[in-house]
């Protein structure tokens, strides 16, 4: 506890526990056990009322529910017909709903706390009954009436400059605005936040939460990691478990199975009295075992996700277990698959359920129908996933870049009006040059962010489209499959593995070519007849292709990155001359306007000039009869990273005579080109 306990049993000074018994149930405990004794000593009923509804309040937040409830019961007893007391006990008992999923009580209690909130007349009390009406709506699904009560709760506690049951009411508005997909207003609620009261762990995790939704998880888990630095094991409130609970969200999602695990059993959660958060901790757990390749300790934990989430009996939630089962009986038994996944697909028919949840659902009964044999099903769902997957990629992508400017333009606001507050007696220039300064920031931010969000759109037009194609192949191979006599069906088997096959190397190309990116560039002098004689090394492309290199410059750029350059320039040499008589690859250099133009050439199968631009794009491919094919990702990689040193590339060639691909990169001071060698 943050100040020493009262030890007068006045309503405004026993109060003052309400916020200690959330925040520090373990510490309150002993102080209100002690004053309780000591009203029941000197017969005051109505402050043995109150600090037994405490005692209630702070075991249920210290995951001691059964307790609680009793407790709660017994202040509800002693409260009678009195309208202020019977308040008191009714908010913390339903939390026990909000908390726990009790319900045998609950539509009762909520209708006498909505009729008797208004005999609350202390600040503190009157925003936590509104506190508790709103979240009651919620997990009911009424978020309209739910975000009212949390206004309504914010405009009390702003009258009364209860400071935080504001800060408590905007992190409830931005849970509202969250699940309901408007990131933006949320992150904007939840920095409103923190400027109002700083740090806070249900702030900070909630903007965790919006990062994990929009995708962006290295920011995600930097946040939860940090904030899970403050938990101590074995030691939780409602709020803590609540961070190690997305934490392991998190890490699952990001594909860090062993990381998730390792996080629940760290701080010991696994059988968490809170069902509220043992159900998604069993349902990251089943996720990551099966990523794992232990279907047994998958299995397990889903089942148990699901009979709790069927006991909670509300919410969407019970899908994403549902899901997990349902691909890991993909094989065992793909009838007990379909049941599963059609009953995930039936809990989302209402038009405001989860579109997420949604598309994950499509995606698992197009691999169900697939494994039962179902193939023009598999193909409807398939199709389906693709189309609302495709519209919710666009849309989180959207969301990324407003909620990137809306942090830029609450950062600004607080940077003008910190300049206001500290600056009056500055110069107008120099705050208009901070403004000018800050303007230009949110400027060039916008560019970057609508260049990306332009990029990832073609990108993922093109990822659709290419394995479109191999996809339908395989659907048509696997429909002439149900149909031929058995001695016929080799080929078309072999179809489809040769289709998978080009589905994987899409995949895998893909992963590589966004894995690259994500790597800054260093700047430092860099040889590059060492580079490209190690790079043809690595190659090891046999003794039918020469190698012949002129004398080479030293550049300034990134060693690794221009690695993957000229390594990239010297297979695609290879590949396209390997066969011809006389096979080589001739490397020179070449200074122009102060830039050396290193000219890697082939004299293999060349291509049309027309098509050289939509050689860079990746998935390109040129036309029927070109050989230039494979994913483009290598020559793409070139193009973004000879522009990333400040260069540029260009090619020349025609068919049946050869290629060159020329690449300008920015010189070292003072250096000169290398002695020639071959290989």
């Amino acid at each position: 506890m943050t100040d020493a306990a009262p030890h007068s049993l006045d309503l405004p000074d026993l109060l003052f526990l309400l916020d200690e018994a959330t925040d520090f149930p373990e510490t309150a405990l002993p102080t209100i056990t002690g004053l309780l004794a000591q009203a029941q000593a000197e017969g005051n009923r109505v402050a043995e009322q109150l600090l037994l509804t405490l005692l209630g309040m702070a075991n249920l937040q210290a995951l001691q529910p059964a307790l609680a409830r009793e407790q709660l019961d017994e202040a509800l007893r002693m409260a009678g017909s009195d309208p202020e007391q019977r308040a008191r006990a009714l908010m913390q008992k339903i939390k026990l709903f909000t908390l726990h999923g009790e319900t045998d009580t609950l539509d009762d209690d909520y209708r006498q706390l909505k009729q008797d909130v208004g005999a609350l007349t202390h600040v503190v009390e009157r925003g936590e009954a509104l506190n508790r009406l709103g979240a009651v709506l919620f997990y009911q699904d009424d978020i309209p009436g739910a975000l009212e009560y949390f206004e309504q709760m914010k405009a009390a506690c702003l009258e009364h400059g209860y400071q935080r049951g504001v800060s408590k009411a905007l992190s409830n508005i931005a849970s509202m605005h969250f699940y309901t997909g408007n990131y933006v207003a949320a992150m904007i609620c939840q920095k409103e936040n923190l400027a109002i009261s700083g740090p806070q762990l249900a702030v900070e995790g909630m903007i965790a939460l919006i990062y994990k939704e929009l995708g962006q998880m290295e920011q995600s888990i930097a946040v939860h990691e940090r904030l899970a630095e403050q938990v101590s094991p074995g030691s939780f409130n409602n709020s803590t478990l609540l961070v190690i609970t997305n934490y392991a969200d998190t890490l699952y999602r990001a594909g860090k199975h062993e990381e998730a695990i390792a996080v629940i059993e760290r701080f010991g959660v696994t059988d968490t009295p809170v069902e509220r958060s043992r159900a998604p901790l069993h349902d990251t757990l089943g996720h990551s075992h099966a990523a794992l390749g232990r279907p047994d300790e998958a299995r397990r934990f889903f089942t148990s996700s699901i009979e709790i989430y069927d006991r909670l009996a509300e919410g969407e939630e019970i899908v994403w277990p549902l899901l997990g089962l349902a691909e890991l009986e993909l094989n065992r038994d793909p009838e007990v698959a379909l049941a599963h996944a059609s009953r995930a697909l039936s809990l989302l028919e209402r038009p405001e359920s989860n579109r997420s949840y949604r598309s994950r659902a499509l995606h698992v009964l197009s691999k169900v129908h697939a494994a039962r044999g179902d193939y023009r099903e598999a193909y409807g769902f398939a199709e389906r996933h693709r189309a609302l997957q495709a519209e919710l990629d666009r849309e989180a992508e959207r969301q990324r870049l407003e909620v990137a400017l809306a942090e830029l333009e609450f950062d600004r606001a607080q940077a003008v009006a910190d300049i206001q507050r500290t600056a009056l007696g500055q110069a107008r220039g120099e705050v208009a040059a901070l403004h000018a300064q800050l303007e230009a920031r949110v400027q060039q931010r916008t560019q970057e962010l609508q260049a990306a969000n332009e990029e990832l759109s073609a990108f993922a037009w093109s990822l659709s489209h290419y394995l479109r194609t191999p996809m339908q192949l395989v659907m048509g191979h696997a429909d002439l499959l149900v149909t031929l006599p058995e001695e016929e069906r080799a080929a078309h088997a072999e179809g489809i593995m040769q289709s998978i096959g080009r589905m994987s190397e899409m995949l895998d190309g893909l992963l590589r070519y966004a894995e690259r990116h994500l790597k800054p560039l260093e700047s430092r002098p860099v040889p590059l007849g060492d580079l490209v004689q190690g790079a043809w090394t690595e190659l090891a492309p046999g003794a039918d292709v020469q190698l012949v290199t002129h004398a080479l410059p030293v550049v300034m750029g990134d060693a690794a990155a221009l690695r993957l350059v000229f390594r990239n320039l010297l297979a695609n040499a290879t590949q396209h001359s390997r066969g011809r008589e006389g096979a080589r690859v001739v490397v020179r250099a070449s200074l122009e306007q102060g830039m050396h133009v290193i000219e890697v050439q082939d004299n293999g199968v060349g291509f049309d000039p027309e098509a050289a631009q939509r050689l860079f794009r990746v998935f390109s491919q040129l036309p029927a009869g070109q050989s230039f094919e494979g994913l483009g990702l290598g020559l793409a990689d070139v193009w973004r990273v000879v522009i990333a040193h400040g260069g540029h590339v260009r090619t020349e060639g025609r068919p049946g005579e050869g290629a060159s691909f020329f690449v300008s990169l920015p010189a070292a001071p003072g250096q000169v080109l290398g002695a020639p060698a071959s290989a």
